[in-house]
């Protein structure tokens, strides 16, 4: 039984402004996993959960038939956990097929409750060493643990940060990845999928952003090269990637408590409220595209 009571809240204050909830369902129960950031060996019991979230907040789910007349901001896309393939996203393991076998859990458990529902499958173009030393690429290591994985995701989410938003670097097969920190390497990473014949897969930039920190040694950005970037990326975004990207998600609204740090400059505006430059270019965005 999940009391979704505390969400209730949020997603009827979302609802009555119009809004539409990309889910992010993330963390595990200190019964199912070593720590909150670990995916589950077993995804049975997490995709009992997300069908749980489908059943309530999904089309024709319980909440919308407590509020039918804002069904229409009901949740259809849920992004799969947050960066499994970092350090961080998995307490620490590189593991893709225990990543693959949780989409496909989730997909299957979602679907039984809502075929509407599409799940978006977190991707990067990280590397990391197989039981025999060799580099092995994330998205190839999903479909060799679920060669049909094609059958289980909607979409694929990305986040999306660089503070080189114009150049790309052969890739080498055999070598480690050599374009983090380029923006454009989504279209390496497109090229993967395309190639494991998932080209009519939307992808979804969940996460972008440019912080004005002024911490030393850190990839800060003035305000100014912080608008350009975004400029830059709603260029791509709408042209080269229109016909495949769906959807861009600017991290942050508004600075956090210490701007000064990496983490809390992403913001389109300063800590008082104070607009910056960025916010200009996204309202300009929002606009074009009729939102």
């Amino acid at each position: 039984m999940f009391d979704f009571s505390y969400y209730d809240h949020f997603m009827l204050l979302a609802a009555q402004r119009g809004e539409h909830v990309l889910a992010l369902l993330y963390e595990a129960p200190s019964w199912a996993a070593p720590s909150y950031n670990a995916i589950p060996a077993d995804p049975t019991a997490f995709a009992q959960y997300v069908a749980a979230v489908v059943n309530r907040y999904g089309p024709h789910g319980t909440f919308w038939a407590e509020h039918p007349g804002l069904a229409g901001s009901a949740i259809r896309n849920i992004e799969l956990w947050n960066e499994p393939f970092s350090a961080t996203g998995d307490d620490g393991v590189y593991d893709p097929g225990r990543y693959a076998r949780l989409v496909k859990a989730a997909a299957i458990a979602a679907h039984a409750v809502s075929p509407a529902v599409d799940i978006l499958l977190a991707a990067e173009m990280q590397s990391g060493r197989d039981a025999r030393g060799n580099w092995q690429w994330w998205v190839d290591a999903l479909y060799r643990a679920v060669p049909d994985l094609n059958r289980y995701f909607g979409g694929v989410a990305m986040h999306d940060y660089g503070t080189d938003t114009r150049t790309l670097s052969p890739m080498v097969a055999g070598q480690p990845y050599q374009n983090y920190g380029h923006m454009l390497r989504i279209e390496n990473l497109r090229r993967e999928f395309v190639n494991h014949g998932a080209a009519g897969k939307p992808f979804w930039i969940t996460e972008v952003g440019w912080s004005t920190c002024t911490q030393a040694g850190m990839d800060c950005v003035s305000q100014a090269q912080q608008a350009d970037n975004l400029t830059t990326l709603f260029a791509d975004a709408n042209g080269l990637w229109s016909n495949w990207l769906q959807a861009v998600f600017v991290y942050r609204y508004g600075d956090g408590s210490q701007p000064s740090t990496v983490q809390d400059a992403y913001g389109l505006t300063e800590l008082d409220g104070t607009p910056k430059a960025a916010l200009g270019v996204f309202r300009s965005a929002v606009e074009a595209s009729g939102g």
